[in-house]
């Protein structure tokens, strides 16, 4: 098989090269794998054309190319050149990935357990005969007490009556431990079987007969319904009205969807808080004063800009359409899970900025005539993954590529931070307004098996700079930083007005503020031990998602000085459980006092999609007197208060 190869800015006397390499050589992205069910030997054919294609190059350009078969043509063949390498390209992904197709047709649904690569479904279990499943937390916490292992990972499958319950380990041995500590222990008075189970099957594989590569259906659940024509529309739209759901409603209408649900949530917590054996004496209270809420919930904030607000996007790379397959920078059209790899470009997201979008289209190119495979999910081939482009409003565009480690050299690594530098400072990609670059690698699972840094610095600024209520925050390749720095603002005007914060005490003047880089459940024990007497302290706490993790949730309520807690969450309902905690009655587990919500606000930083922030004050409810409680056998202040002011006058009788 004859491909054409066409080396990134190489040219010889005016003239495009063109090699002729055998298949099995695997020069660059352009020629095929051999075909093989064996994913091991497609991953070491893979991984050895880096070498044999820069021995290639380099014979080219030191004039010695009649030793590699090399043949060369006129500028006027170059297009053609081109579009025959791109055709050939596609079908190198599309060879591969079919027969990864057909073997999973032959029932072997978990070839990615086959990889040399660590994966804990090899070590997975399954639990059974729990009747009620108790939360995630608090059986991952039985797990360990149990078995003296801590699981990996802990999931549920099936609905409520097929509920099945998995838990993954790291190791084989610790498998073992497992199995025979917990099947047939006890749990809340069940018996508990624990049985190994096989490894889960790979979902894109699994859902290749029932959809198309475009399985978007449930994923777009929500887009059909704001847009009956979705299935009209074209792929560039589809996708913007995925990423951009509400953006047919009305504003209005998106922010009463938005306080409707929060309303929901905040219900929702009271209805659960209410079935609790000790209920707290000021909850019927609140329930009936704010129509079954928890608490008050004030007019939701919106934001001020609605278009092109966002300053971080996060692209994917991967297959485009079918209609043009070629490998495409963009957002996915479906989730992996359900069986759709397909890339589509942000040209119709318009919350997405113009610089961004650019971004994006210049980096397709360049990955279009690039040596590097995009990482293909289903076969793990390839290296790129993701680009992520930064555009704060105070100017700036950084450029973060993710990329997957393979067997990649230091060398390797140089080389192609080299080839992007040129691209994107002296060629094609000069005017495409980025002035930060950096490559990521992922390296959480490969850190025993390859010796390359996380961050690798390209060009341009080492950070960026954004200004947020007149103060300058430095932006660094892997910092968080909300999306919307208008709504932010707003945010974090609240927060300080609920914090009584003023000129005098502003947090963040710098001479007067600690910054502590750590995880909160690390770090947090250390503070409360400094500064928990303090009778002035204040927290405001902002997870992520998942909600606040367990040990952190425990410091605050038991940290007795803190009066007045900010609670900003941008999933509510993934923070319920956190709320419930801080807010129950007193217990023999918690003896502290918890907190009583006071007020929450709902505060639209993502305008075009159903997801919001919610800010809530809380504070700590005071202890209740001595005199409150009432013995049996003793006496309350009441009647001892009126004892002693009848003591006198029985003194007076008495001395008559």
């Amino acid at each position: 098989m004859l491909s054409i190869c066409r080396r990134r800015g190489i040219q010889l006397a005016n003239n495009w090269t063109a090699l002729t390499v055998s298949r099995n050589c695997h020069c660059r992205r352009l020629t095929s794998a051999p075909l093989t069910t064996s994913g091991a030997l497609i991953r070491s054919e893979y991984q050895s054309h880096l070498s044999v294609r820069r021995f290639l190059c380099s014979s080219m350009e030191q004039g010695h190319a009649q030793t590699t078969n090399v043949e060369t043509s006129q500028d006027s063949a170059a297009p053609a050149q081109q579009v025959e390498a791109a055709a050939t390209a596609t079908e190198t992904v599309a060879n591969v990935r079919e027969e990864t197709e057909e073997v999973a047709e032959e029932d072997d649904l978990v070839g990615y357990t086959k990889r040399g690569e660590f994966t804990s479904q090899n070590y997975r279990v399954s639990i059974k005969n729990l009747r009620k499943f108790p939360g995630y937390r608090v059986l991952a916490e039985w797990v360990k007490e149990k078995s003296g292992v801590g699981p990996h990972r802990l999931y549920v499958a099936g609905h409520t009556r097929t509920r099945q319950i998995y838990v993954t380990f790291k190791s084989e041995e610790d498998q073992a431990t497992a199995i025979e500590k917990l099947n047939g222990s006890f749990y809340q008075g069940e018996k508990i079987q624990c049985v190994k189970e096989k490894p889960q099957a790979d979902p894109y594989l699994e859902r290749k007969g029932k959809s198309s590569r475009d399985g978007d259906k449930k994923n777009a659940k929500r887009a059909r319904h704001a847009d009956p024509e979705f299935e009209h529309l074209t792929p560039e739209e589809r996708v913007a009205r995925v990423i951009e759901p509400y953006k047919p409603l009305p504003y209005e209408e998106q922010l009463k969807r938005k306080q409707d649900w929060v309303s929901i949530v905040l219900k929702s917590i009271t209805t659960q808080m209410s079935r609790n054996t000790l209920v707290p004496p000021w909850l019927p209270k609140q329930k009936a004063a704010n129509a079954g809420m928890i608490c008050e919930l004030q007019d939701i904030l919106h934001s001020p800009v609605k278009e092109a607000y966002r300053i971080k996007n996060e692209f994917s790379i991967g297959p485009g359409p079918e209609a043009s397959p070629q490998v495409t920078v963009g957002f996915r059209l479906g989730a992996y899970k359900e069986g759709s790899m397909t890339i589509v470009s942000p040209e119709k997201c318009t919350i997405v900025p113009a610089i961004a979008r650019d971004v994006a289209t210049t980096f397709q190119g360049y990955v279009r005539q690039a040596e590097m495979l995009y990482f293909d999910e289903c076969t793990h081939l390839g290296y790129w993954q993701t680009l992520t482009v930064r555009t704060p409003l105070a100017g700036g565009c950084m450029a973060v590529v993710g990329m997957h480690p393979q067997k990649l050299t230091q060398a390797e690594v140089e080389t192609e931070v080299e080839l992007l530098r040129k691209y994107f400072v002296d060629g094609p990609g000069k005017d495409s307004g980025i002035t930060s670059m950096y490559i990521h690698f992922d390296i959480t699972r490969y850190r025993k098996t390859t010796s390359l840094r996380d961050y690798y610095h390209v060009f341009g600024d080492m950070h960026l700079h954004e200004k947020l209520l007149g103060l300058t925050y430095r932006i660094s390749a892997d910092a968080f930083f909300q999306v919307n720095t208008l709504a932010t603002e707003r945010l974090y005007t609240l927060i300080c007005d609920w914090c009584d914060v003023n000129e005098d005490s502003i947090v963040l003047g710098i001479t007067n503020a600690e910054f502590i880089c750590g995880k909160a459940e690390f770090v947090m024990d250390g503070l409360m031990k400094r500064y928990g007497r303090n009778p002035n302290l204040v927290a405001v706490v902002d997870p992520p998602r998942a909600g606040l993790h367990p040990d952190v949730c425990q410091l605050i309520r038991k940290t007795s000085a803190l009066k007045r807690l900010v609670f900003v969450a941008c999933n509510l309902k993934q923070s319920k459980d956190n709320i419930l905690y801080l807010c129950k009655h007193p217990s023999r587990a918690i003896t502290t006092m918890g907190f009583r919500p006071l007020k929450a606000v709902t505060v639209d930083m993502f305008p075009h999609t159903p997801h919001c922030e919610v800010a809530m004050l809380l504070e700590r409810v005071p202890s209740p007197r001595l005199a409150d409680f009432k013995t049996v056998g003793e006496p309350t202040t009441a009647d001892t208060t009126a004892d002693a002011t009848q003591q006198p006058n029985q003194a007076e009788a008495q001395a008559e």
